[in-house]
């Protein structure tokens, strides 16, 4: 996975970022430092600060940036693992940038891992989804052509009971493919 394909994960979280950052009583609790060191160890990005501070700025409230910004950086320690950057990736979590030095390219390596274990999940799970209710189309039409009395709408039923056969056919193929990265056929 190339940078390119990172930058709308990376770009989530700052357009998400209109949500909540802050309550009233966060801000009036003074504990930056602990806030900066969670919020480090989120993954959450600098720039987080800046909107903290205009939030409880609404307030009538200052932020302690310089605890925040402390305690973010040993957060950012915690975070920057190469064992977190995989568990944020195979859960398909964000990544705000925040990995500088060393530390930045091990984390990613794990991360992009995670990542792409994450969506071959997704597709697997996809799958599975479409092939579920392909079986389930397939037998409402057994059912109805069963039933089914007029010549034209048993011709109906029967193309379509074929074009659901061979779409079953397609789904098992593409599920075979997934025997190998730990996904039992499950259907």
């Amino acid at each position: 996975m190339n940078s390119s394909s990172l930058r709308p994960l990376i770009l989530l979280p700052v357009l998400l970022a209109g949500c909540a950052v802050v309550s009233e009583d966060e801000c009036r609790s003074g504990l930056w430092y602990e806030r900066g060191l969670q919020d480090g160890a989120r993954g959450r990005s600098q720039a987080l600060v800046y909107q903290i501070a205009q939030k409880c700025q609404e307030y009538g409230e200052r932020v302690d940036s310089d605890a925040w910004l402390r305690g973010h950086e040993e957060g950012v320690e915690q975070y920057c693992t190469p064992e977190n950057g995989y568990y944020q990736g195979r859960r398909g979590n964000s990544y705000e940038g925040v990995c500088a030095g060393p530390t930045a390219d091990l984390f990613m390596a794990e991360y992009q891992r995670g990542l792409a274990a994450y969506q071959i999940e997704l597709e697997y799970r996809r799958l599975v989804d479409r092939y579920e209710s392909t079986e389930r189309d397939l037998h409402s039409v057994r059912v109805a052509l069963a039933e089914a009395k007029d010549k034209d709408q048993i011709h109906r039923l029967k193309h379509r009971r074929r074009a659901l056969v061979r779409e079953l056919r397609r789904l098992d193929l593409a599920l075979s493919r997934f025997t190998g990265f730990g996904f039992g056929l499950m259907y």
